[in-house]
């Protein structure tokens, strides 16, 4: 499980175009880039892999720019990431049960539940959360006895 600055950025960037786009404003990504301290050419090749996902959708013109394919509360984070290229596989092994000599290592159920329950999250989670006041999402962790 990799989680880099492109999951972060790109999570931020849509994040701050969802607010604008509730507020009824329109941001460009000179904008988000400046906002967010993120440099404009990084940025659009996050946004440029998003559109590719099928997340955003971008217009020519004097008035382009990018914006949600869809309602971003049907967005995961977890799509997201994906379209950054985000490794979301802890085992090492990508479940293959072949993490250690080609055998499953001692801790592979361990690394196989984190994956569970990190993507079960990711997809619980959608860009609207994210600018809602009062997020309160949890993580339901498993029992250990």
């Amino acid at each position: 499980m990799n989680f880099t600055t492109k999951s972060r950025y790109a999570i931020n960037a849509l994040a701050e175009l969802a607010l604008a786009r509730e507020n009824g404003r329109s941001h460009s990504i000179p904008d988000i880039a400046s906002n967010q301290g993120i440099e404009q050419s990084y940025l659009e090749q996050l946004f440029r892999k998003l559109r590719i996902a099928g997340i955003l959708i971008s217009t020519r013109g004097r008035h382009g720019g990018y914006e949600f394919s869809c309602c971003p509360s049907k967005i995961t984070i977890k799509s997201v990431m994906e379209a950054v290229e985000e490794n979301l596989d802890a085992t090492g092994c990508s479940g293959a049960s072949n993490c250690f000599q080609g055998k499953r290592c001692a801790s592979h159920n361990f690394w196989d539940n984190l994956n569970k329950t990190v993507d079960s999250f990711l997809e619980d989670t959608y860009i609207t959360d994210l600018i809602k006041p009062n997020l309160k999402q949890e993580i339901n962790l498993l029992k250990i006895s």
